[in-house]
């Protein structure tokens, strides 16, 4: 049987969870009403608060993607946890 592709951010190793903070923070950085730098560690907390659900798929070219249910909720989150803080 074979593992799903599905993963939630908190079942991820460490270093996969900080490519992925990563990625998020380029994908929501423009789409927030940030009103200053953020600090690492309040996306961090933010991002596992939401623990999103994304496609992690390895074979042949490693896939990582924002599950589109997802989306909404973690969009939400960041805007809650993070407008304001800096």
């Amino acid at each position: 049987m074979a593992a799903s592709p599905y993963r939630r951010f908190s079942s991820l190793c460490p270093t996969v969870q900080a490519l992925v903070i990563r990625l998020i923070q380029e994908e929501f950085t423009p789409l927030l009403p940030l009103s200053a730098e953020v600090p690492a560690a309040a996306w961090t907390r933010a991002v596992a608060l939401a623990d999103p659900t994304l496609l992690y798929c390895t074979a042949q070219e490693p896939v990582i993607r924002l599950c589109p249910e997802s989306y909404e909720q973690l969009r939400a989150c960041l805007q809650r946890e993070l407008v304001g803080v800096g």
